[in-house]
């Protein structure tokens, strides 16, 4: 109803001018002009015989009676809105004795409002629907700049010229109506020192009632079966459309799901379960790869080999799919057998297998074309489940060879060591190590990282480290680690972060960063930075 009031204020306010001054004591520029011309207008308030309106003089009972017993008649000529009225019968219940003497009642004004009932019905209906419309949107955003100078330069060379940019990225968020969101994401670039650019980074439109539709830049299928037509890990988001339905679930049709990226990849998937139960989940899927220029087809089921009741939990999961750039056909397969054993479901084995024929080159498969291949990874807990520390070690095998099973692509050993529960305190900290032997190559590689470190009497500092080893004819390595510094007293943290990466030669960079929270989403960020990348 506010916005209807702000219309009609306006309409008021250009209309008005036009009318005379009925009143010789209000100036034309007296802050109550309008209001009092407006009263007068509607005849309900007259003045007095003088032709004054009296704006210093005490309003009595009676007069304000009588000015509210002419509302009440323009009221029930002319109708009001459901505001007005609410406030008008108060004032008439305040008023009895003396709109009774007017010859005016309560039910004067209770069949004024019936008479009108349906015009402020329709009224209401009206500002709604503007209300549901306009209110919904939200524009959110960040703005960021940033001032950058060269101090010292380790080879030489001229320092480079200070830098000013800028960023703003704002989001345009809209509920069109219960079922339907629209998401509109700009980014405006250098304001601040010019040129200009404007880039929309992102769109999207969701419909989700009776079916579902996505149209966006971030659209995100999930993997189907085990990827070997489509693997969410391979493409992950990509601009496209997505849609979902329902076909049919009295005689259970299935769900059906397409998404595409229109110069890439069409894709339909068909899910539905059978079995007594309706415990065994299968897919079909079809689709169009336009990159590799292959119409492919697939289907996947999963399903338990044991019972539920059995104290050891058996699955497999089945996928196969044959793909054709319509001279020649190629096909792919793969298995996957999942177990969880002993008495404490302590134990996790995952087993899988595939066959990748040489032309099977899918866009958004998660398998390579032209290979054999068998995964092992077996974990099993090193603690108790009552020890504080948790570790558990996943011993893995990883062997690979093409699809003529003359030529060796991997053959890697390793385990992993994971550590949870580290700090009862701080249930975010946690570590692993990993340890691999590649038998193609004789290489070993080693990784770790700890996250969530906390350091200090009051938990002030936190520490993050991160590294890996490859021992090669050629060694690699990476390792990075940042410390983060809580101000106790201060809504400030201070960053610093060190990272040093070999690819062939020695890079490294080193940071120190302090932000500030200066206000509500107003952040203030400081840094220096070294490196020689």
């Amino acid at each position: 109803m506010k916005k209807l009031a702000l219309v009609l204020v306006f309409v008021f306010a250009f209309a008005i001018p036009a009318l005379a001054n009925p009143f010789v004591d209000v100036p034309l520029n007296h802050w109550a002009y309008d209001a009092v011309q407006t009263l007068a207008a509607k005849g309900i308030v007259i003045g007095y015989p003088d032709g004054t309106f009296g704006g210093q003089r005490t309003l009595t009972r009676y007069e304000f009676a009588e000015a509210t017993a002419r509302l009440l008649a323009y009221v029930e000529q002319y109708g009001g809105l459901k505001e007005d009225v609410e406030i008008l019968s108060k004032l008439a219940v305040e008023f009895a004795d003396e709109l009774a003497s007017l010859g005016v009642t309560v039910a004067d004004l209770e069949a004024a409002v019936g008479a009108n009932s349906e015009a402020v019905a329709a009224m209401k209906e009206l500002v709604d629907k503007h209300e549901k419309f306009f209110e919904p949107v939200k524009i959110t955003g960040t703005w960021k700049a940033d001032y950058s100078k060269d101090v010292f330069d380790l080879s030489g060379d001229p320092l480079a010229a200070a830098t000013l940019t800028d960023r703003v990225d704002l989001k345009f968020a809209a509920e069109i109506n219960p079922e339907t969101t629209a998401e509109v994401q700009l980014r405006i670039d250098n304001v601040l020192n010019g040129p200009v650019t404007i880039t929309p980074r992102k769109y999207n439109l969701r419909y989700a009632g009776d079916w579902d539709l996505w149209v966006s830049t971030d659209i995100e299928p999930a993997t189907i079966g085990l990827g070997l037509v489509y693997d969410f890990g391979e493409k992950e988001e990509f601009p496209g459309v997505w849609a979902q339905w329902e076909w049919d679930t009295e005689e259970d049709l299935g769900t059906w799901t397409t998404f595409m990226n229109v110069e890439d990849f069409y894709y339909l998937n068909v899910s539905f379960n059978v079995g007594d139960d309706d415990d065994v989940p299968i897919g079909v899927t079809a689709g169009y790869d336009n990159i590799a220029g292959l119409v492919f087809g697939g289907a996947d089921v999963s399903f338990d080999l044991t019972d539920e009741d059995d104290e050891d939990q058996v699955a497999l999961a089945l996928e196969g799919a044959v793909a054709s750039d319509l001279v020649s056909v190629s096909y792919g397969a793969a298995a996957k057998v999942t177990a969880t054993l002993g008495e404490d479901d302590d134990i996790d084995l995952t087993v899988k297998g595939w066959y990748t024929h040489p032309d099977f080159d899918l866009e958004n498969s998660g398998y390579n074309p032209d290979e054999i291949g068998v995964s092992v990874a077996l974990g099993f807990m090193l603690t108790d489940e009552e020890d504080d520390l948790q570790i558990k070690i996943t011993p893995k095998w990883d062997y690979r060879m093409d699809s003529t099973f003359t030529t060796l692509k991997r053959n890697r050993i390793g385990a992993q060591l994971d550590f949870t529960n580290i700090d009862e305190d701080n249930p975010d900290e946690e570590a692993y190590l990993f340890a691999q032997y590649r038998l193609e190559s004789g290489d070993i590689y080693l990784e770790g990282q700890y996250l969530n470190l906390n350091l200090g009497d009051e938990d002030e500092f936190m520490l993050n480290a991160y590294g890996d080893y490859l021992f090669a004819a050629t060694p690699d390595f990476t390792a990075m680690a940042n410390m983060i510094y809580e101000f106790p007293d201060d809504p400030m943290q201070l960053i610093v972060e060190g990272r040093l990466d070999a690819d062939g030669a020695v890079l490294y960079s080193a940071e120190a960063q302090l932000k500030y929270d200066v206000a509500e989403n107003t952040v203030l960020k400081v840094g220096v930075e070294m490196n020689d990348w």
